[in-house]
């Protein structure tokens, strides 16, 4: 029989133990597969919401805990164009609010001329401009993504509550961002009026010119910070990586990943180390009949080598199915689509691999090392 056939004997022989040390490794794995692809999607959803609008740089008040809660005058963008560098800028508002009956959207405010529209494909009707709405009672027009429209069933010539007060539905549009696809967009000024924001944004975005280097680039966000000492001026990369609510969310990621994989080893740990208690005798008689020490640790190793991948294949799947059932969610859907790519998966078999050999090892050393015939005498 070789290594492989008397370790899956042996794990076979105790499907108990065998089923819930199994059963540790595979939530650990899951654990570990659906937050960090979750967290890694909320970071591509942010940067993907502000790339296909062309926003390079972003800058916001100084010290906002985040970028909803940031306040710019809007009459900044003009400022920030002007800048050598930048080929264009828009003042922004952005809200997180209901729309319709109970759909949580991402809500945008531009002026009827800013350049963040052209990030749009419109597929229905036409984008919001001031004056919208007048003549059937509504505050105000409104573009919704398709994915919200979808979601509302609403078109163009329709009417959506929005901060609690009706708004005309002008036009569908489509992007390439999961974010913008579920939410809309409006006139800033009508929006302005809705939140109680007259003559502020959230945020000021800008595109670089197409032309230059990195290096470049790099000089025009520096020469933005010296001249707007009193803004946040970052590049979206940075901005979405220091994002606070992102980071929070990383860690909580890790956190709970390194709690639920340090359990799994101690439970393989202890699979092993029973295990090898009740096999003193076996192992006494390999040592006896000439197998080397190092061959008795690989056979045990094996076991917890065997029983781990197993339980990280199950865990992989586990944590992708749990990743898209939570992204799927009422609550969350159109804020985050999970990342598990490759890479993720070949390093949640490693550390499923690494659980196993290394809670395998201790107790196996420690019965190759024992002196075969004073097992045999029951010392």
């Amino acid at each position: 029989m070789t290594l492989t056939g008397i370790a899956a004997r042996n794990l076979a022989h105790r499907p108990w133990r065998t089923g819930l040390t199994l059963l540790g490794v595979v939530l650990a794995i899951a654990a570990y597969v659906a937050l960090v692809g979750l967290v890694r999607g909320i970071e591509g959803t942010l940067l993907e919401n502000f790339s296909t609008r062309g926003a390079d740089v972003v800058l916001t008040e100084a010290g906002a805990a985040d970028l909803l809660s940031s306040v710019v005058p809007q009459e900044l963008a003009s400022e920030v164009e002007a800048v050598e560098g930048i080929s264009v800028a828009a003042a922004e508002l952005g809200r997180m609010t209901t729309v319709g009956e109970a759909t949580t959207s991402f809500v945008y405010g531009w002026m009827p001329d800013a350049y963040s529209w052209e990030g749009f494909t419109l597929l229905e009707g036409r984008y919001p401009v001031p004056g919208d709405g007048a003549a059937s009672g509504a505050v105000g027009g409104v573009a919704l993504g398709a994915r919200l429209a979808e979601r509302l069933e609403a078109g163009p010539g329709d009417q959506v509550t929005i901060f609690a007060v009706p708004f005309e539905v002008t036009g569908i549009y489509t992007t390439d961002s999961l974010l913008t696809r579920n939410g809309a967009a409006m006139v800033l000024a009508d929006m302005q009026a809705q939140t109680y924001r007259a003559g502020q944004a959230t945020s000021i975005v800008a595109r670089l010119d197409d032309q230059l280097t990195s290096d470049e680039r790099e000089a025009v966000v520096e020469n933005l910070a010296k001249r707007f000492p009193d803004l946040a001026v970052e590049e979206t990369e940075e901005m979405v990586a220091e994002y606070f609510n992102v980071k929070i969310s990383r860690i909580l990621a890790w956190v709970v990943s390194t709690v639920a994989v340090f359990s799994a080893g101690l439970a393989v740990l202890n699979t092993m180390a029973m295990a090898v208690n009740e096999r003193r005798g076996e192992i006494a008689i390999m040592g006896a009949v000439g197998w080397p020490r190092g061959r008795i640790v690989r056979c045990l190793m094996l076991e917890g080598g065997v029983l781990t991948v197993l339980g990280s294949v199950l865990g992989i799947v586990v944590g992708v199915t749990i990743a898209w059932i939570v992204a799927s969610a009422p609550s969350v859907e159109g804020f985050v689509e999970p990342v598990i790519d490759l890479g993720l998966t070949l390093r949640a078999l490693a550390l499923g691999l690494g659980i196993g050999l290394i809670g395998a090892y201790v107790p196996a050393a420690r019965a190759a090392a024992q002196d075969p015939a004073a097992i045999l005498r029951g010392k």
